[in-house]
């Protein structure tokens, strides 16, 4: 084990590959000792969900992609086609799966602040704020539902921050790929942890 440890800290990486590697290293002495332990009721669920998570945010990044053309056309031509193709697994179902999960999860978050805000104003003994008030919160989510219509329509998608430069969005672009692959080695660590049971070979 010790030895791992120095190869890793020799060879860098993030912390996520750092405890990969060690709980890699860690699997095998659990194999050698026959640790093993059923597989859970809930992990394909868990891995799924992860999935998801992990699909949502490519979806997110080809989005930002397609902002910096909407600021730069000529980006197509400079950076080529293909840095701006949807991946093929993000397919026309899953994307409006996704947008509807989208706007699902914004209403639940805006109703639930809602809620809160007026639980907040009857304990400081103020009078609650009115259903209109909700509905007009409500019209972010209505906005959403119709951009992603439009895009869904346009194939284009527009520029959502304002003052975004395409500096700015190759910059959240970076920040996504490196949340994609924390959690692609955490997926894969987490199933390659199914069957074996780690904490009785520390």
């Amino acid at each position: 084990m010790g030895c791992v440890l120095n190869e890793m800290n020799a060879t860098g990486g993030t912390i996520a590959e750092k405890v990969k590697a060690y709980n890699d290293a860690n699997r095998k002495v659990a194999i050698l000792c026959n640790h093993k332990r059923t597989v859970t009721a809930g992990h394909a669920n868990a891995m799924e969900k992860m999935g998801e998570r992990i699909k949502g945010l490519r979806y997110q990044k080809w989005r930002l992609k397609q902002q910096m053309l909407n600021l730069d056309p000529t980006l197509k031509k400079k950076k080529g086609a293909a840095f701006f193709e949807i991946d093929e697994d993000l397919d026309k179902e899953w994307i409006e799966e996704h947008q509807a999960f989208l706007i699902e999860e914004q209403r639940t978050k805006i109703s639930k602040k809602f809620e809160k805000d007026n639980e907040k104003r009857v304990a400081d003994g103020e009078k609650e704020m009115k259903a209109s008030e909700l509905e007009e919160r409500l019209q972010a989510v209505n906005e959403m539902e119709k951009k992603f219509k439009k895009e869904n329509k346009t194939g284009k998608v527009e520029v959502e921050a304002r003052g975004a430069t395409v500096e700015k969005l190759e910059g959240s672009i970076t920040k996504i790929d490196q949340r994609v692959e924390t959690m692609s080695v955490q997926a894969q660590d987490k199933e390659d942890n199914k069957e074996v049971a780690l904490g009785t070979s520390r």
